[in-house]
């Protein structure tokens, strides 16, 4: 017996007629929806309770947001405060630092201030000895006055300055303060009065105003005029 085969039948899918099926099932569906709303009440509170829901947590994600930004931005904030302490404190540092830089200046000026009037005064007496001469030499300070060399035997009156570096005003300032000492107490400039300056540096114009108004002016290492200091 010989069988006979059957060519299946090839049913194939229409991609339209899905795409429409699906349409009308989401259009029904939405009316179902939307009939649910209008009638039944439990229906509507439970949708309204999931989009309030839906609403929280967004809020609280962006609340979380919001709340890492103010961490962050207080964290900026610290860390500029504490950079700002910093500064201060280098600040306060460099302060105390040059503060004390200028004590240890100042120091240094007094004691080569002192020094250097003591080497005045030490090596204008040698000078006057070399010339037959003994006067003790000090400081006079007056209330008035301050003069860093003076002395006196009686005979003879030596009154000077001492400076660093003598120009033409520090001779004239000498001048003047010799003129308050006669005006305020002409008894300690007894005899003859010898005006000097000792200074360890001084320029031209300073040297010929001393020759002018016959000022005796010494360095360490000479005398740059030479005035008749011998009494009469």
């Amino acid at each position: 017996m010989k069988l006979k085969i059957m060519t299946p039948i090839n049913i194939g899918l229409n991609p339209q007629l899905l795409g429409e099926e699906k349409r009308g099932m989401e259009a029904e569906l939405r009316s179902r929806i939307l009939k649910l709303l209008k009638e039944d009440e439990e229906f509507r509170y439970t949708v309204a309770g999931l989009i309030g829901l839906e609403d929280i947590r967004r809020g609280q994600v962006e609340l979380r947001e919001a709340i890492a930004k103010l961490e962050e931005s207080h964290r900026r904030l610290e860390e500029s405060v504490a950079n700002l302490n910093d500064a201060v404190a280098r600040l306060a540092e460099e302060q105390r630092r040059v503060s004390r830089t200028l004590r240890s200046v100042t120091r240094y000026i007094e004691e080569v201030s002192i020094t250097l009037e003591e080497e005045a005064r030490s090596m204008i007496e040698l000078r006057l000895r070399q010339r037959g001469i003994q006067i003790k030499l000090g400081a006079l300070i007056r209330p008035y006055v301050e003069l860093d060399i003076y002395g006196s035997d009686g005979n003879l009156t030596v009154v000077g300055e001492t400076k660093t570096r003598l120009v033409s005003r520090h001779v004239r300032e000498l001048e003047r303060k010799i003129d308050m000492v006669k005006r305020n107490e002409p008894g300690l400039l007894r005899g003859k009065t010898i005006k000097t300056i000792y200074a360890m540096w001084a320029h031209p114009e300073a040297v010929e105003e001393c020759k002018a108004r016959e000022i005796w002016l010494n360095t360490p290492n000479k005398e740059l005029t030479r005035p008749n200091i011998q009494t009469q």
